[in-house]
């Protein structure tokens, strides 16, 4: 027996607010876990940014120590630089050690033999800002003259007279922020990077070169806002989602980005599920009226 489309109409009218409800109930679910996965993300950026923060405050103390030397005060720049060697040594994420006076002359580099004053290498503008009276600065990703590879630099000021006389600087050392980022344990296929104020990477894994400019995507991000969550994509080209945090010791900015399959496949799962329920419950709405069109017509 067909059931008559009143009928059909009834049970319509049954199922429709139960299947509004289910979709407004899932559309919910999927942003609150949505919002959670972005909280989370974000913490995660937090970490590693403190731990990087942790490694940076370590070199300007270290620098403030070594700028407090007997051997500058008394302008022995040859017995610094003995003194440079020696901490050079106990300092696995450092370079180098330069030395240059506020007219911006190269006096000392402790990866080199003591000799004649050498060129300076272009300053950037932490050597600036430490010349104006920053107690300490650190710079950007560039190549120098003594180290020629890319990487940024921490600069503290030696004062003599309430002027500063010279320039301590130590080139950081990549591959410990490499490291840092290797030790948050990261699934293998998210991407987790560091870069400067310039946007230039400083580390990243999987490795770029240091210097290698950001996505333009994570570029754009971090020009809205200092702190956040977007869409965009990878070097590679591979869609994700980002959290990221803005470092206010160096302006650094650090992100996390988690494959885009991964972050939607939560609210893939849920509306299987909701498709999967609304069939099982048209499929019981058909036959209860068929049922009912059966007990009727008898």
């Amino acid at each position: 027996m067909k059931p008559h489309p009143q009928l059909w109409l009834l049970v319509a009218g049954t199922v429709a607010p139960i299947a509004v409800f289910a979709v407004v109930a899932a559309l919910l679910l999927v942003r609150h876990e949505r919002q959670s996965l972005e909280r989370d993300a974000i913490g995660r950026a937090r970490a590693a940014m403190t731990a990087v923060d942790a490694h940076l405050r370590g070199s300007i103390v270290s620098l403030e120590t070594l700028a407090a030397s007997k051997s500058l005060e008394a302008g022995d720049i040859a017995a610094f630089h003995e003194e440079s060697q020696r901490v050079l040594r106990t300092q696995p994420g450092w370079m180098n050690i330069g030395l240059a006076s506020a007219a911006k002359v190269q006096l000392s580099d402790a990866v080199y033999v003591f000799g004649k004053p050498a060129q300076f290498s272009a300053g950037d503008e932490s050597f600036e800002a430490v010349l104006r009276g920053a107690k300490a600065a650190i710079g950007g990703v560039m190549a120098g003259s003594a180290v020629r590879s890319p990487t940024a630099r921490v600069r503290v000021p030696v004062i003599h007279g309430g002027e500063v006389r010279y320039v301590v600087s130590a080139p950081l050392n990549p591959k410990h922020f490499a490291d840092l980022l290797q030790a948050q344990r990261l699934p293998e296929d998210w991407v987790i990077g560091l870069v400067d104020r310039e946007k230039r990477m400083m580390a990243r894994i999987p490795a770029v070169p240091p210097g290698t400019p950001a996505s333009d995507s994570f570029r754009e991000a971090i020009e809205r806002e200092p702190e956040g969550w977007f869409y965009g994509r990878t070097m590679e080209g591979r869609a994700t989602y980002t959290s990221y945090v803005t470092s206010q010791l160096s302006g650094w900015v650090l992100g996390i980005a988690i494959p885009a399959a991964t972050v939607e496949s939560e609210a893939r799962r849920i509306f299987a599920i909701l498709g999967a329920g609304a069939l099982c419950a048209c499929a019981a709405a058909a036959l209860l009226a068929w049922l009912i069109a059966g007990r009727i017509s008898r």
